[in-house]
């Protein structure tokens, strides 16, 4: 994600030659947020756009005119207005066919005006926008830009007053938001992936867990020929000794053990089980087949209410040879 970040911060600079393309090598700087420089060079726009996610063009020298004025204090509507009739008389085009920039009041009071040919300026933002890469300024020519463009310092002018149009900004707003979603869709999958890599480890630490408690109980039950539930096997053997019963004659012991002989795949599924009214009540951690029972078999199992649980008990042949053997 580290990657995607530093992308995200920086900005391509592209110097435009007369007449102004985009499809051909261009001279270029590559900055950060803080006009820091981090690249310079020479090559075509497709290959460097993955390197920022905007773009900022500058303007051949003659292509936009750039002066000064006061401008009164008024609203935002209608500073664009008051900005067009104080260039007006200094055009040579028609103003409807001008676009004016105006740049917030200096120190001095001054602001800074530039302007430039309307269709022009649309016909770069259509080159731009077959880029991908959204518009985030465009600047007239300057001597302190014909300093940055040559390698002169380790920062770039970064201008009041920009050029750049609302068409020309908009004709990004599609890449701008593939890019959102982009990332979005990016930072989903890494915790995505991290999340299944927690399940994965706890399902791992679980296994182990249980594999540990089954060695656990046998080294303390060694008499018990199967493990299939080590807790709970250790309960009861737990409370045949604190009735004085011997387990190995005990109902639960036998019926556990007749069990897991005729049904082996129960080992290691059983996550819960219950013995009561001489039955076995077991909930499985998936769905298990049953076993087919041999005609010879004492027990007897069903399905309970759903299809992982089941109960087991002796048939009831089975019920007086264990009553036999309990009693012997």
């Amino acid at each position: 994600m580290s990657g995607f970040v530093e992308v995200m911060s920086k900005v391509l600079r592209i110097y435009l030659d007369s007449p102004s393309r985009l499809d051909q090598p261009v001279d270029f700087v590559l900055r950060d947020k803080r006009a820091k420089v981090l690249r310079r060079g020479r090559g075509e726009v497709q290959a460097l756009k993955a390197l920022a996610s905007s773009m900022e063009l500058v303007l051949p020298a003659g292509m936009a005119t750039v002066t000064e004025a006061r401008i009164p204090s008024v609203s935002a509507s209608r500073r664009q207005a008051v900005a067009c009739s104080a260039v007006e008389p200094m055009c040579l085009s028609p103003i409807e066919q001008v676009w004016v920039a105006c740049s917030a009041a200096g120190p001095s009071g001054m602001s800074q005006l530039a302007w430039t040919e309307r269709q022009s300026l649309l016909a770069l933002g259509e080159q731009a926008r077959q880029f991908g890469l959204p518009l985030s300024a465009v600047y007239a020519w300057s001597d302190g830009h014909e300093q940055d463009r040559h390698g002169q310092g380790q920062s770039l002018t970064v201008p009041a007053c920009s050029l750049l149009m609302p068409e020309m900004a908009s004709s990004g707003g599609s890449s701008v938001l593939r890019q959102s979603l982009w990332w979005t869709l990016a930072a989903v999958l890494s915790w995505t992936l991290v999340l299944q890599q927690q399940a994965q480890s706890l399902r791992s630490q679980m296994k182990q867990t249980q594999t540990q408690m089954e060695q656990a109980v046998r080294q303390a039950l060694p008499h018990l020929p199967v493990i299939v539930a080590p807790l709970t096997q250790a309960r009861q053997h737990r409370d045949g000794l604190l009735a004085e019963k011997s387990p190995a004659s005990a109902p639960f012991d036998r019926l556990l053990m007749a069990s897991a002989v005729q049904w082996p795949a129960l080992q290691g599924q059983v996550r819960a089980l219950n013995f009561k009214d001489q039955q076995l009540q077991l909930t499985l951690a998936s769905e298990l087949p049953a076993q087919p029972l041999a005609a010879e078999s004492d027990l007897e199992w069903k399905q309970g209410e759903s299809a992982r649980q089941w109960e087991i008990g002796f048939s009831k042949a089975g019920q007086q040879s264990s009553q036999q053997g309990g009693q012997q």
